[in-house]
């Protein structure tokens, strides 16, 4: 079954003092559907967010030009010594991140939103 394309944009608490903007994707992520997704990152970057939780539970299938997108975001944020912290429950969506290489950069993977800690600035 396909889920028809949504992004939606909340926060997570990790602490007092520490939040981090959630993206949630649902359905597929491709050529089509990815300009949305780039526009949603790119304001999130934009509201100077260096770090983001990219929710993919949701997604399934992500074609290299959704791959490229989140990259491009990904890169963004690094100069900043950002992160993206992506959860994904599916397999084959981990995979095409481990292959492409993107997780010896900044992008981390999880399995649930409880699982990220980011640490706290002084």
């Amino acid at each position: 079954m396909i889920t028809e394309f949504s992004v939606d944009v909340d926060t997570l608490n990790l602490s007092d003092s520490k939040s981090l903007p959630v993206i949630r994707v649902s359905g597929e992520i491709d050529i089509y559907t990815c300009s949305e997704l780039r526009k949603t990152l790119a304001s999130t970057i934009e509201s100077s967010a260096t770090d983001f939780l990219l929710n993919l539970e949701n997604v399934q299938y992500i074609d290299s030009t959704g791959l490229g997108t989140i990259a491009h975001s990904a890169q963004q944020i690094q100069t900043n010594n950002g992160q993206v912290f992506i959860i994904c429950t599916k397999p084959q969506i981990k995979k095409i991140f481990e292959v492409s290489g993107l997780l010896s950069k900044n992008i981390s993977i999880y399995e649930s939103e409880d699982q990220i800690s980011v640490p706290v600035e002084n």
